[in-house]
């Protein structure tokens, strides 16, 4: 439905709606993401709205143009995921962040939903209904503007380990690892992150049984984002990580989000200098979600994931 808001510096009345994301936003959701440092591609966004039509939802102006953006994405019928909150700096304060944010809990419903919220935004979202806080852990973001060297990184696989290229025949293993990990089915959003045009995806197998996986992809700052990566052994995480950041020669960059408490995860990230971007604080409307943390070396991705 239209709404419109007075904007006092134009002094004029702003005509906007808020609808579900379609694939032509994308450029003008670019925009928007590279500006606030958001560490997903282009076809993430398309991978999860295909996943949930409506779980990205945007505000966009009578001439089209998108000026924010919200996602609730549903997960399965008792968990949506929350993130990418945005509205461009010259139309905030005028209620489209609050319409976009109910949009999305509407989108929710009866759902336990979940988000990583940066310090400044804490006290915002826990007045919206985010009053369970995770306290055992945070979300550790990690980014640079260069190519990332990951000589320092081993490259020596445990005993009996294989690192395999993701095809079509590892789906059915590689969604049985990450059921019994997060607890809840994810085999459709699973392929259809490893089927992205710009994402390279290595599986590990021990004695022909999964251990782990990971995945790398050009994001929309065309740096090199590591996520998920997950793994029984730290030493097999360590060695998926390197060849995966090396198989992206491209990348002008590099992104990924670890979790505090997994100091394995975030070892080998100090073994390359890079200092913490920023530090994510998980919040829920209803219950925690608990995994064992020790397998996540880095996140799916921090606006659509909970891990």
């Amino acid at each position: 439905m239209p709404t419109e808001s007075y904007h006092r510096k134009n002094r004029k009345m702003i005509h906007f709606k808020i609808r579900s994301f379609v694939k032509k936003d994308i450029p003008d959701v670019v925009k928007i993401a590279t500006q606030n440092t958001f560490q997903y591609c282009s076809e993430s966004l398309e991978s999860w709205s295909e996943h949930d039509p409506d779980g990205i939802k945007v505000a966009v102006l009578d001439s089209g143009k998108v000026i924010g953006l919200c996602a609730a994405v549903n997960h399965n019928e008792k968990f949506s995921f929350g993130g990418t909150f945005i509205v461009l700096e010259e139309y905030r304060h005028l209620g489209i962040g609050h319409k976009l944010f109910a949009a999305g809990f509407a989108h929710a419903g009866d759902r336990n939903i979940g988000l990583n919220s940066p310090a400044d935004k804490f006290n915002l979202y826990k007045k919206h209904g985010f009053t369970v806080i995770e306290e055992s852990f945070s979300s550790l973001e990690y980014e640079c503007s260069y190519k990332l060297n990951v000589e320092a990184l081993s490259d020596q696989l445990p005993s009996k380990v294989e690192l395999k290229p993701f095809e079509e025949s590892c789906l059915d293993a590689m969604s049985a690892y990450d059921r019994a990990l997060i607890g809840y089915d994810r085999k459709v959003i699973l392929k259809a992150n490893c089927k992205e045009a710009n994402t390279k995806t290595l599986v590990a197998f021990k004695n022909d049984i999964c251990v782990g996986f990971g995945s790398v992809k050009l994001n929309i700052s065309e740096a090199a984002r590591v996520g998920p990566l997950y793994a029984d052994d730290p030493a097999v995480a360590e060695v998926m990580f390197k060849r995966l950041v090396e198989s992206m020669p491209e990348a002008k960059g590099f992104a990924t989000v670890t979790i505090s408490k997994n100091l394995a995860a975030n070892e080998t990230i100090k073994k390359l200098g890079l200092p913490i971007h920023a530090n994510l604080l998980r919040m829920y409307t209803k219950k925690k979600l608990y995994i064992n943390t020790s397998k996540v070396f880095c996140q799916f991705d921090v606006d659509f994931s909970p891990f």
